[in-house]
């Protein structure tokens, strides 16, 4: 049986063309747990996803309201409800992305994937409570900072992992995480 070690190295198997169209310096980090600035970052990128999608989404009632009632005028939406049309997007949005494929566009935009501490997708029950718990409690990406592990404490209270992944491939092919002491 072939360790992680060995598989890294190259020990065992062929390099995949994905492997050697990654650069050198990437394929060193590929299982490592990812650091607070790339989690940071890649979590900026999907809010400002979110903010777009809801941007369109307000711009496209508009739009319909002006044609199907001219006379009437057209109000923003309340704080209130910018607030609960995120929370609820960004729900829907995680959700769907980490018991898929591991990543949203921000994950994948960074070389980051979510997984179990098995190294495998979350599971859509599974992908839906990180998803609250990170809608609801975003101060808990800060612990990564304080972590040997690099670990939230979404990471913490359920037990997933995030790692640098640049395999574009299906999750279960992907690479696993690295064990660390």
């Amino acid at each position: 049986m072939t360790t992680f070690g060995e598989w890294r190295r190259g020990e065992g198997r062929d390099a995949s063309a994905t492997e050697l169209a990654l650069p050198e310096a990437a394929r060193l980090f590929q299982g490592e747990r990812a650091g607070f600035p790339t989690r940071l970052t890649a979590c900026m990128i999907d809010l400002a996803l979110i903010a777009a999608v809801m941007f369109v989404i307000w711009l496209g009632i508009s739009i319909v309201q002006l044609i199907f009632s001219p006379g009437v005028d057209v109000q923003p939406p309340t704080i209130g409800q910018l607030v609960v049309w995120g929370y609820l997007l960004a729900i829907v949005y995680w959700t769907g992305a980490w018991a898929t494929t591991g990543r949203s566009l921000g994950a994948w935009a960074m070389g980051v994937r979510v997984v179990n501490r098995k190294g495998e997708k979350l599971s859509w029950p599974m992908s839906f409570l990180r998803a609250i718990f990170c809608v609801t409690f975003p101060i808990g990406l800060v612990w990564a900072l304080f972590s040997k592990r690099n670990r939230s404490l979404q990471d913490i209270a359920l037990r997933t992992i995030v790692i640098y992944d640049w395999y574009v491939g299906h999750p279960e092919e992907a690479v696993r995480p690295r064990e660390t002491a």
